[in-house]
């Protein structure tokens, strides 16, 4: 019997040993292979940084609102939060986080119909935004509420969706970045767009012949995702019980893409009843506020509707303006 627990005794502490050996080693790559994404630096400003307004969403959002321009006079700060993969579960948690570290008065919702209708892919979109969160409890029920749900690699390999193509030649890069805790911006500006640290992404001219194909999720009432509505509502409930005034919004669509058969109409109408019965603000560009914006191609660099730089602060100017001059009004 003493020999038997003394091999187990043994056998356990091997095992420790080994969960800890290999802990330090996932935690090592990690640090070497996981990129410095913009997410990193858009998760640093909410967790260190007080802003008046935040703007949640997806990259239509991130795209097209401009936070210096739609805040110019108003003397509010503001950082842009929104990105592509960023479900209503998302920007929920990422509210959770700033109201954790700072206290925003106001929550800028960007609202893409075709995100209720599909669930988050398995994979590294579950930790795009979780990756980068302090810990925090705001983590920590993140954690519960998404990281079950994903596939296990990405939870204990979270660089292994990035090919080692993309990672080797930046491995000195990132390992500088994250020891210094450098938010500089400069790696986050590429040939097509720019990352700026009011976290728009500049997107650059792009010709219409150009615009890459578009297939949007037809919208359907019936087929929306429960959870995304779950969220969407929880996100309703924390602003009102914070004290924060939340305003969502659709951004201006292309014209042709509005053409398409994708109910949008229905869309429309749905949302603006959804709202209203929970005493949300909500600007459609596509709608009711139609004209304020053009749907010209032009003015685009794909049919998703997301804009180019100069149109992206022509437009976050008119937003402004009519966003914040209807909070004083």
């Amino acid at each position: 019997m003493h020999s038997f627990n003394l091999q187990f005794r043994r056998g356990a502490r091997r095992f420790v040993i080994a969960l800890v050996l290999a802990g330090l080693l996932f935690w090592a790559l990690d640090l070497l292979l996981y990129p410095c994404t913009f997410m990193r630096n858009d998760v640093h400003v909410l967790a260190t940084e007080q802003r008046d307004v935040l703007i949640l969403g997806t990259s239509n959002g991130k795209m097209d609102l401009d936070p210096d321009s739609m805040l110019e006079h108003t003397g509010l700060t503001g950082h842009n939060a929104c990105v592509g993969g960023e479900y209503p579960v998302d920007a929920y948690f990422l509210a959770k986080l700033a109201m954790e570290k700072q206290h925003p008065s106001q929550i800028v919702f960007e609202l893409d119909p075709g995100y209720l209708m599909t669930e988050k892919e398995p994979g590294n979109n579950y930790l795009l935004f979780y990756h980068e969160f302090p810990m925090s409890r705001a983590k920590l029920s993140y954690f519960a509420a998404t990281l079950p749900d994903c596939d296990f690699r990405a939870l204990l390999f979270p660089f292994y969706e990035y090919t080692l193509n993309q990672t080797l030649p930046h491995v000195g890069e990132n390992l500088r970045l994250k020891l210094h805790r450098d938010y500089s911006v400069e790696h986050l500006k590429g040939s097509v767009q720019a990352y700026h640290e009011n976290g728009m992404i500049e997107k650059y001219v792009v010709a219409e012949k150009d615009f890459p194909a578009y297939d949007p999720v037809a919208f359907d009432p019936d087929q929306i995702a429960p959870r995304n509505l779950e969220y969407l509502d929880k996100l309703i409930d924390l602003c009102k019980e914070n004290d924060i005034r939340l305003v969502v919004s659709v951004m201006p669509l292309p014209e042709q893409t509005l053409k398409s058969d994708a109910n949008w109409d229905g869309a429309w109408v749905w949302f603006a009843e959804y709202f209203k019965a929970r005493d949300v603000e909500f600007f459609n560009f596509n709608r009711e506020y139609y004209d304020l914006w053009s749907h010209d191609s032009i003015f685009y660099v794909d049919w998703d509707g997301h804009m180019n730089g100069e149109s992206a602060k022509g437009f976050s100017r008119i937003f402004g303006m009519l966003v914040f001059s209807a909070a004083n009004s």
